[in-house]
């Protein structure tokens, strides 16, 4: 067996497994919404809640800014007190 036939066995599997691994992620990911942390939040934009943490107003008596998920998947969210 030479190098090309064994490069030709090898290719489609990688691309079989590789069509498996983003099937699992996109039908988990669906599945695994991102819910808020608590009652009374609302969704954030990255750019606010960046805003909010230039300006010390993560927390304040009103409300606080809240980061949840994992860091390739980030949620941000506004919660009233």
């Amino acid at each position: 067996m030479n190098r090309f036939d064994q490069a030709g066995t090898v290719w489609p599997r990688a691309r079989a497994a590789a069509a498996a691994v983003v099937a699992i992620v996109l039908s988990s990911s669906a599945a695994n919404a991102e819910k808020p942390p608590w009652q009374g939040c609302r969704p954030a934009s990255k750019v606010e809640y960046e805003s909010a943490k230039r300006q010390y107003l993560l927390r304040s008596r009103v409300g606080t800014y809240v980061k949840t998920g994992p860091i390739w998947k980030r949620s941000y969210w506004y919660c009233h007190l």
